[in-house]
């Protein structure tokens, strides 16, 4: 049924495996690149992470059926110019400082680890059923952009341990619902269309979630359909009604 209905679906093995290198790929290049070379694409009315943005264009190639000697050719590529990015001088001592700041935030308090350490006091403070809505402490000038990249740990700290993993749960759900829709849908399009904005969402969240909680460097990006934006949630609902309408026309085997 799987190949019948969704030919290509090898793409999604190899993403499986392409994935974890991606996000490896977008730290590392956060680590290694100054913000403005890192957004780069700026023409005024686009403002963003290249680096997401190329991350985002190498799941939807592989997914779309690339051969895999020209994923490895990109990978090799990709590596090659981190790898000599990292020779700079001034570019290496730039990453290592960030990567000490990752590994021990309490080395630098007041400084470069202020924003991560008060994130992870939200979070430890929310406790096992946190504080009530409206309740955080940590939003009020102590946690930089509460309200943006580090709204997660506000949603720990008045939600609990409980209320997060419920957040988590439900980009989970979204995200297996979402690549179930892939599956079923009636023609190549629509699948890719989906795929991207499920992968959209669920690499953001990843990504976010583990950012928030010091699981990665921090790489300032934010948490979709909870982080301060109006034009970031339509389009973001936008997306969502395109995913729905897939999903009306997608095809049901009878038993």
């Amino acid at each position: 049924m799987l190949k019948k209905l969704f030919p290509y679906m090898g793409g999604y093995k190899r993403l499986a495996l392409i994935t974890p290198l991606l996000m490896i790929l977008e730290v590392a290049c956060e680590l290694a690149l100054p913000r403005f070379m890192a957004n780069i694409v700026d023409v005024g009315i686009v403002q963003g992470d290249l680096n997401y943005i190329l991350k985002m264009g190498g799941i939807m190639l592989v997914v779309g059926g690339l051969p895999m000697k020209w994923i490895a050719a990109a990978g090799g590529i990709a590596a090659a110019g981190v790898a000599a990015i990292m020779l700079v001088p001034s570019l290496h001592e730039r990453a290592m400082e960030r990567i000490t700041i990752w590994k021990n935030p309490a080395s630098d308090p007041l400084g470069t680890g202020y924003q991560i350490l008060q994130s992870l006091y939200a979070i430890g403070s929310g406790g096992l059923m946190g504080s009530g809505i409206g309740n955080s402490r940590q939003k009020y000038l102590f946690l930089p952009e509460p309200q943006n990249d580090y709204v997660f740990s506000v949603v720990c700290e008045e939600l609990g341990f409980i209320g997060a993993l419920v957040v988590i749960v439900l980009f989970a759900l979204l995200t297996w619902r979402g690549f179930t829709i892939v599956i079923k849908a009636r023609d190549r399009f629509g699948a890719m269309l989906v795929t991207g904005f499920i992968a959209q969402v669920g690499v953001q969240a990843i990504l976010n979630m583990a950012v928030v909680t010091n699981t990665i460097p921090s790489t300032g990006i934010s948490l979709p359909f909870f982080s301060y934006g109006g034009t970031a949630l339509a389009i973001l609902l936008g997306e969502m009604g395109i995913v729905l309408s897939v999903s009306r026309q997608t095809t049901v085997e009878k038993e």
